[in-house]
């Protein structure tokens, strides 16, 4: 039974409908609503948005958060179907959860997914609920769960994927940390708050000399630790060079710009990636973060590429030829180490379509629509 009234689906329905007044209808052969209907009843207020769509599989705070994140961007959401994906999500908060005293200091609690000590989890849930204009009871978790995040901050600037010392640096987890943190300090009051914003600002600029540091001089982009240029993450890390550098960081943005369009030309832009890979402090298991390239237009439309680029138009049409019914399922590389298939990692799927995926997906073509007209217009209106 969906937890959603009809006024609700009403609302989504009339909103994707002026989205298909754009073309987006021909972009997907279809209408709008009919990718995001099965996206919307995936969710449950119990047990949030599970990883694959229409099936009672397992829930993670972080695909609620991508979830969250992509529909109210899209204007999907109206103020009651909005505040019900962001009460699921802080219910995983581990405090909350765990029905921690407010006054006790517990570091290692003050986190989303709490077995992991995760970070990727605990970043993008501050994102999605800061950015979807959180204003609640549960207001005051902010500053611990914003403290926890700049602990988790290695000496050199950087993230790994959870808080253990034997987890390597990543560049993606690094950019996403780098910006949530960016964006807290800028949008939460600091008495009210109790965020120092001294010290999340030290967190930032510590991220940024690291990105900076790790760009390769010859490629002028990021690797992996294979030595693999890494086009996924060398998007990301422009992408926070730009919102959270200086000014003077705009040729290095630039040039990047250009290396990474070579890379895509080459063929070497993989439909899927690992990007982050560590293990769990309790149980040791190995585990990875695998990146959805199709979502680089996210990025790199959000520091002023052309939206009709290689790099933006060849993600979008893997997107539209590569979509199942209900939605879009992880690519799988055959038996490659980029993308290669990892049963255990919760972000890779087993055919059925998922629902981190999919919202990535609509989120990105979302994103190129509202670029195109807006490009449209500043030319029409630049004309001579």
């Amino acid at each position: 039974m969906s937890v959603w009234s009809e006024a609700d689906l009403t609302f989504v329905r009339d909103r994707a409908r002026r989205w298909d007044l754009h073309n987006s209808e021909r972009f997907w052969g279809g209408p709008l609503y009919d990718l995001v209907e099965p996206l919307l009843g995936s969710f449950n207020c119990d047990f949030g948005v599970p990883k694959q769509i229409g099936t009672p599989s397992e829930s993670l705070p972080e695909t609620t958060a991508t979830v969250l994140l992509a529909l109210h961007r899209m204007g999907l959401l109206n103020a009651s179907m909005r505040q019900r994906i962001q009460a699921y999500l802080w219910s995983t908060h581990y405090a909350l959860a765990a029905g921690i005293d407010e006054e006790a200091k517990y570091p290692d609690a003050e986190c989303w997914s709490s077995v992991s000590r995760n970070v990727w989890a605990t970043a993008t849930s501050l994102w999605a609920l800061i950015a979807t204009g959180y204003r609640g009871r549960h207001e005051g978790r902010y500053a611990p769960a914003v403290r926890w995040l700049v602990d988790a901050q290695d000496e050199d600037g950087a993230w790994g994927f959870s808080r253990d010392a034997q987890n390597p640096p990543s560049v993606f987890l690094t950019s996403v940390c780098a910006y949530t943190l960016r964006m807290t300090a800028a949008r939460l009051d600091d008495v009210t708050h109790e965020i120092h914003k001294a010290s999340v600002q030290c967190a930032v600029d510590a991220a940024v000399g690291y990105l900076k540091r790790t760009r390769r001089r010859r490629s002028g982009l990021w690797q992996t630790d294979s030595g693999e240029t890494e086009p996924t993450s060398s998007a990301m890390a422009l992408w926070a060079l730009r919102r959270c550098g200086s000014a003077d960081d705009g040729e290095l943005v630039r040039s990047g710009v250009r290396a990474l369009s070579k890379t895509v030309g080459n063929g070497r832009c993989a439909a899927s990636l690992e990007i982050a890979a560590g293990t769990l402090p309790d149980s040791r298991e190995a585990i990875a973060l695998q990146g959805y390239t199709p979502a680089i237009p996210l990025a790199l439309l959000q520091i002023d590429v052309d939206p009709f680029h290689k790099m933006i138009l060849q993600p979008l049409h893997f997107l539209r030829t590569s979509r199942r019914t209900d939605g879009w399922e992880f690519p799988v590389m055959g038996n490659a180490r980029q993308g290669r298939y990892l049963k255990a990692v919760p972000y890779v799927g087993t055919g059925e379509a998922l629902t981190f995926t999919t919202a990535l997906a609509l989120q990105t073509a979302h994103a190129w629509h509202r670029r195109v007209i807006s490009w449209t217009i500043e030319q029409r209106l630049t004309k001579p």
